[in-house]
């Protein structure tokens, strides 16, 4: 069945006959459908796309159009001018004058805008086009022509750029709907936009709606349940356009809709429905992992992954790691085979990197002889009550997962020996990268990604077995000297190992593929100075101490041994965990530097989607996915409004405190709870005393700390070198002995302590003395050596 015809340019909207939305708008197919669902809408015809065109197609526009098309911005007047001078042809201005006398029903009538990009679920549109009401049928063809002319103005052309609509094959229909003679009025939102579960909001002025909608008039507003009654003083006719809007709402599959309505004293007409674009929806950049219920951690990622990870940044060094940590950790145990998603061990949450600790769990259980309690000692420093302490494994179980650990060590070192000189061979040649296309660009970045995977596969392995040899050393000693000593005797014995070789002001500071030192105002760091001889006096030191013992020299003398093994096996313990800490020191800066040739491959990419006016600056390339980045190169990139989202999002998280150490679902953002008193005690890190002004930094910013201040930090990272360098002492409120934070503090000497939960919200500005032998911050009353 065909439409009521006024004409071919104006169709009326009748109950069993749906016409074509192209013809229509959004408007006006939106309330097509609900006409056809048999909703109560005032009598309206529709002025067609097609009649539109018949006008906008005639020469005396074509100057003006050409000229918005090509991107110019040209004022409302000047288009309101130009519409209202070009040829109505006599045939369509009759045509809508008898469309405005019949709907009307001879008395006034609305004419309002019905875009083809208009009311859609992800722009409204709502308020950029013109309407006009209590329009007599003499003056339709004026209302008509302000309201194609609207199309044009500057604000709705500026919103279609913004969100990446082409105005290329736009036109405007418009409704002609009678006037409601209006006793009250106003809008449903089916879904709170202000997030009040289970409710619908309900706004309401007298007479006409469109005081609402202009903001004119301050509404009456009530919030009921989308289900049940809601309070008996509710007004009938709010019930009503309740109901109203719930009924649109699952007229067009559930979607929440914003609906406007009238009251005439009689009848509740719907006058508009489209989808909500203000309710309730994800607000981050979208780079998120959904949560799924698993206990998260940052132990153990914050130091990879550090701060805030805008989505191209994620996206690259997030794969990377979660490749290595799938590799590492299948030498030992396999993956099952339901955990094979992009994200299964490294999470993002609120822009920042976590860790799946239900995940790394069952990976040590799943280990013979390991255990949930032992990971959790190993991450926290201490297991929890009730903690699964495991069931020990068969010697042959045991011993079978030593010889496949033994084989992944060995293979660590032999990667690790393949991986730094094959970065160093890919820095020593780059590409001119200005003069190669973007397919050659593209293709040079993902050989870089390659060998980025591998590298931090080998960074991943070498660490882990720089660990198994410190903690074996630690071991050792803890059972001649104690768990205390023998902490800080393998803290002395492995000083500067790990020290840093020089890196180039063009390596990523922190994370792969993120800032370089150069973007940071940092000049290239030098090597630190090796302390291999003070490594030797402390070897020395630690031997002399061991065999004065009475323990060790009985021993000796009841197994006969003329040659101390003991201490040969003491030498080959120290010499596995500096070489290990050397090593992991090594491949970690091979990384950073490949991952530093990867933002400059990300920055020529950025430049040249500056040129093609898809970002603002070169740097905006970190706000693209990594799917989107080929794709804006190809010209079709995210819409300027998401990208400036998104961008917005990021800005607002930078100031939030870092996630918890272990959480589940989405943490909270307020700080810990402060400590209390003027002796604070964390984990001695690195030994020595040092007394000064302590000094919170929040941000890796060298110039906010002066030389010889105490450092006081939530967590550091790689990039926080600069500052080690000027501070006097060290005390992070995170961190274990093989963070970055400890094993810098004893490459320079410096006193450290670690784990002093809440020491970033009480100690800054105070003078105070750091004991890193003990563990220990006195806080000052008012200078140094005064104590509180």
């Amino acid at each position: 069945m065909s439409a009521p015809v006024v004409s071919a340019d104006v169709v009326r909207l009748t109950p069993g006959a749906p016409c074509p939305r192209e013809e229509l708008g959004g408007k006006a197919a939106s309330l097509d459908r609900m006409v056809q669902a048999g909703f109560p809408v005032p009598d309206t015809a529709v002025v067609t796309a097609a009649a539109y065109r018949s006008v906008a197609g005639q020469p005396e526009l074509a100057g003006l159009l050409a000229r918005l098309q090509a991107g110019d911005v040209v004022p409302a007047a000047e288009v309101d001018a130009a519409f209202d001078r070009v040829p109505v042809p006599a045939a369509l201005a009759d045509h809508l004058v008898s469309a405005a006398r019949e709907v009307g029903g001879g008395g006034r009538i609305a004419v309002r805008s019905s875009a083809t990009v208009e009311d859609m679920a992800g722009a409204s549109f709502a308020g950029q086009y013109r309407s006009s009401l209590d329009v007599p049928p003499d003056r339709v063809v004026a209302a008509v022509r302000r309201t194609w002319a609207s199309l044009w103005h500057p604000a709705p052309c500026a919103y279609r750029r913004a969100w990446g609509i082409s105005s290329d094959d736009v036109a405007m229909p418009a409704v002609l709907m009678r006037m409601v003679p209006a006793r009250s009025a106003g809008v449903v939102f089916t879904v709170d936009p202000g997030g009040t579960p289970g409710a619908l909001r309900v706004e309401a002025v007298p007479e006409l709606g469109e005081a609402l909608v202009s903001g004119d008039r301050t509404p009456e507003v009530w919030l009921l349940p989308r289900g049940g009654d809601p309070r008996a003083d509710v007004p009938p006719q709010v019930r009503e356009a309740a109901a109203l809007a719930l009924r649109a709402e699952q007229a067009v599959g559930g979607t929440p809709q914003d609906v406007e309505w009238a009251w005439d004293g009689a009848t509740t007409w719907l006058v508009q429905a489209r989808p909500i674009t203000t309710g309730p929806a994800r607000t981050d950049d979208g780079s998120d992992t959904e949560p799924d219920g698993a206990e998260l951690t940052t132990a153990g990622i914050g130091e990879t992954l550090p701060g805030l990870l805008p989505p191209l940044v994620w996206d690259v060094s997030s794969f990377l790691v979660e490749e290595a940590l799938r590799t590492g950790l299948s030498r030992l145990w396999e993956l099952p085979g339901d955990r094979c998603g992009a994200h299964e061990f490294v999470r993002r949450v609120q822009g920042r990197a976590a860790l799946d600790l239900d995940l790394l769990k069952a990976a040590a259980r799943a280990v013979p002889g390991g255990s949930e309690a032992e990971l959790e000692r190993q991450y926290f420093g201490a297991a929890l009550p009730g903690a699964d302490e495991g069931v020990p494994a068969r010697w042959w179980r045991t011993g079978r997962v030593q010889l496949r650990g033994a084989a992944a060590r060995r293979a660590a070192i032999a990667e690790a020996a393949v991986v730094v000189p094959a970065v160093d061979a890919v820095l020593a040649a780059p590409p001119e990268l200005s003069e190669l296309a973007d397919g050659a660009v593209l293709a040079y970045r993902q050989r870089l990604l390659d060998l980025g995977a591998r590298a931090m596969t080998a960074e991943f392995a070498v660490a882990s077995a720089a660990v198994a040899a410190y903690r074996e050393l630690e071991r050792t000693l803890a059972g001649h000297l104690g768990e205390e000593p023998a902490a800080a005797a393998v803290q002395r014995v492995t000083t500067g190992a790990g020290r840093a070789r020089s890196r180039s002001a063009t390596a990523s500071a922190a994370v792969f593929a993120g800032p370089t030192w150069a973007e940071r105002g940092v000049a290239a760091l030098p090597a630190q100075p090796g302390r291999r001889d003070e490594r030797d006096r402390a070897r020395r030191d630690l031997e002399a101490e061991l065999q004065s013992r009475p323990a060790w020299r009985r021993v000796r003398i009841l197994t006969g041994q003329v040659v101390d093994v003991r201490v040969h096996v003491l030498r080959r313990l120290i010499t596995d965990a500096t070489d290990g800490l050397a090593r992991r020191e090594q491949v970690k800066a091979a990384v950073l530097a490949l991952g530093g040739e990867v933002r400059r491959v990300h920055l020529e990419l950025g430049s040249r989607l500056v040129r093609a006016g898809v970002l603002e600056t070169a740097t905006d390339v970190d706000l693209l996915s990594a799917a989107e980045l080929p794709a804006a190169l190809r010209g079709g990139p995210p819409p300027p409004a998401v990208l400036a989202r998104r961008q917005r999002w990021l800005r607002q998280r930078a100031g939030d405190v870092p996630l918890p150490v272990r959480f589940t679902g989405s943490p909270s953002t307020s700080p810990a709870e402060p400590p209390s008193g003027d002796v604070l005690t964390g984990w001695a890190a690195s030994p020595g005393r040092h007394t000064g002004r302590a000094r919170v930094v929040r941000e890796p910013v060298p110039d906010r700390l002066q030389p010889g201040e105490v450092l006081v930090a939530a967590a550091t990272d790689a990039g926080w070198s600069p500052l080690f360098l000027r501070a006097g002492a060290i005390v992070v409120e995170r961190g274990g002995p093989l963070s970055h934070a400890a094993i810098v503090a004893r490459e320079l000497g410096l006193p450290a302590v670690l784990n002093l939960a809440g020491a970033t919200t009480v100690l800054d500005g105070r003078w105070v003395t750091v004991d890193g032998d003990t563990g220990v911050v006195t806080v000052h009353a008012d200078g140094p050596g005064r104590q509180a």
